[in-house]
């Protein structure tokens, strides 16, 4: 399902009726969509050196075909060339985010030279979100200043950016047979990270995952092998206009969670997911602008979802702190990766959020992974340096990253709230923080949280 903007509520309409829609929309009439974006690799494209090609958009999902990009031929430079880095966009230029602005708030700022670009009716979590173009000549902070000005423009914010964040970890050396692999009883790639957390590889049917995942993330390769057998919907919510966003890191966070491939089986091959794809990739850069990511959190608490995975970062952002706050309300656990920025960073989002389960990486001797961000928000450590999980069209890869960590507090999580269908977001996250080893200092920490994933107990809590 491809879904776009909605605009019929009548509290839109009411809004709307309110001022003079010339002066709001722009010129031609009729909203704009949204655009969006979307990163995942810090190490580069397409990393999976076993595939035979580029990967084709799921059939069961309604996205459009991957684009391919047919490279310049070089030019020989008449010196050395320096190596530059382009740095990647903060937020959409010239665009302010709010939401729940009053009619009168609303003609006051088209008054002063601001227009709606897109009007979303949020259907389970608070009012209408506004997109907003600045007026011309007026700087983004000034813009925010002037709609937070206004009484009910108190959330206003740019139109932040996310992106997914991973490192390929070559294999040193051509796959082995699982079998030597094996830790005990287990025969696989993960058998030492599984061992690592004492995961509880045999379940029964008191300690499953009744409960479907929420997956925000990028695109998902339905056809690969190892989700043959999986249970995953995708909703891809991007324009369609904008290049789509790759498979490779949401295909990975996907099946490590439910993937049946044998030689790195996810962590729930009983689960089932709805994954929705809010990543787009204008001129290369793979990343999402938080109207999409609020519209998704809209639309996974209006199926119900119950705990959802985030392995994305940004900036702090206003408008998305309030839906954080909502999603947790209706009963939905977000669980999030810390970013991958470096220690020296600032608090990401949404992993920053008080309502959301902040997760971090750590190798297998429970070492910090080097590039984790850090800070008080960290609630807990899993698993996410060379983690085996799907590569983009065919085969498993080893990972490393936070947003591979999230998933085993993911997997915790829904089998927690599923052997309890009234617990609430808060304290799942209690819980969880309380299934860990301390390490590093004494107590929770900025490295560590609470320490790394010590599941032994998993199935044995009320």
């Amino acid at each position: 399902m491809i879904l776009g903007p909605r605009y019929s509520t009548l509290m839109l309409l009411a809004v709307l009726a309110a001022v003079d829609l010339s002066r709001v929309l722009p010129s031609g009439g009729g909203f704009v969509s949204a655009a969006l974006a979307q990163d995942d690799d810090d190490g580069g494209g397409d990393d999976d050196d076993d595939d035979d090609g580029p990967a084709a958009r799921p059939t069961r999902s309604n996205s459009t075909p991957s684009r391919t990009v047919t490279p310049a031929a070089p030019r020989a430079p008449s010196v050395q060339p320096q190596a530059s880095v382009v740095p990647r966009p903060l937020a959409a230029a010239g665009e302010i985010v709010v939401t729940g602005l009053s009619p009168a708030d609303l003609a006051e700022l088209v008054q002063q030279g601001f227009a709606v670009i897109e009007a979303v009716a949020l259907v389970q979590n608070g009012p209408t979100l506004f997109r907003l173009r600045v007026p011309e000549g007026v700087t983004l902070d000034a813009a925010r200043g002037l709609v937070r000005a206004q009484a009910t423009g108190q959330n206003a914010d740019f139109n932040h950016y996310f992106r997914s964040g991973q490192e390929v970890t070559p294999a040193a050396a051509p796959l082995a047979d699982p079998a030597g692999a094996g830790v005990g009883d287990c025969a696989h790639l993960n058998c030492a990270v599984l061992a690592q957390i004492d995961w509880p590889v045999q379940r029964d049917g008191s300690c499953q995952a009744t409960v479907e995942i929420g997956v925000i993330d990028t695109g998902v390769n339905l056809d690969h092998a190892g989700l043959g057998a999986a249970q995953v919907e995708v909703i891809r919510m991007t324009d369609d206009a904008l290049p789509a966003s790759g498979e490779t890191h949401g295909t990975a966070v996907v099946a490590l969670l439910v993937g049946a491939e044998a030689r790195a089986p996810g962590l729930l091959p009983e689960g089932r997911v709805l994954a929705v794809d809010i990543f787009s990739r204008p001129e290369g850069d793979e990343r999402a602008d938080v109207v999409h990511l609020i519209r998704a959190l809209d639309l996974l608490s209006q199926r119900g979802i119950r705990v959802a995975n985030l392995s994305l970062a940004g900036p702090e952002n206003a408008v998305l702190r309030d839906m954080l706050a909502a999603v947790a309300a209706q009963g939905m656990l977000v669980v999030a990766a810390v970013g991958n920025a470096g220690p020296a960073a600032p608090p990401a989002w949404p992993a920053a959020a008080d309502t959301v389960l902040a997760v971090t990486a750590v190798d297998g001797g429970d070492r910090v992974y080097r590039r984790a961000q850090r800070g008080d928000h960290l609630d807990l450590a899993a698993p996410g340096v060379e983690v085996w999980s799907a590569a983009a069209v065919k085969g498993v890869k080893p990972r490393t990253g936070t947003s591979y960590a999230a998933p085993f507090a993911t997997a915790a999580a829904a089998i927690l709230m599923s052997r309890d269908p009234a617990m609430t977001p808060g304290v799942a996250r209690e819980r969880l923080q309380g299934l860990t080893r301390d390490i590093g200092a004494a107590g929770a920490d900025e490295v560590y949280g609470a320490g790394v994933l010590s599941l032994a107990g998993l199935c044995d809590e009320a």
